[in-house]
């Protein structure tokens, strides 16, 4: 009987290949000053998201508008999502270091990326309307 398969081609790896060997990963602990420069991020994060919220609640539902405000509240919801998204990077953070979930740091990546470019985007955006908000008042004081 003859065989028709190459047997040569069957035994070949590429890459990096698993040899049914134990490699155990050890995760290191977090340390306590991370743990504790973590906790007061997100503290002020929520007090600042708290704040926020309630002015936006209370300049887009129950007061009078005028174009003072508007600035206001533009700058109310740019310094939200600036928060929201670096309150979102901290947890992930924290996520990443006590759970020691280090099968996603693929997808970790590519969401510090997105994280970090719309901070830059909203923090950018807060800074632009801080400059009108003070150009529109020294316009009107001339």
């Amino acid at each position: 009987e003859t065989t028709t398969a190459d047997l040569s081609l069957s035994y070949r790896t590429y890459g990096y290949g698993d040899f049914e060997g134990n490699v155990d990963y050890e995760c290191p602990a977090p340390s306590g000053s991370l743990v504790v420069f973590a906790g007061v991020c997100v503290g002020i994060c929520l007090c600042g998201l708290v704040g926020n919220g309630i002015v936006m609640w209370s300049l887009g539902f129950h007061i009078k508008q005028n174009p003072f405000n508007i600035y206001i509240l533009n700058l109310a919801v740019a310094d939200f999502s600036l928060l929201l998204m670096f309150f979102l990077l901290l947890l992930a953070v924290l996520l990443l270091l006590s759970f020691c979930l280090h099968n996603f740091i693929s997808f970790y990546r590519d969401f510090v990326f997105t994280v970090e470019l719309l901070c830059h985007f909203f923090d950018l955006s807060s800074l632009g309307l801080l400059t009108a908000i003070s150009v529109e008042q020294c316009v009107s004081v001339l």
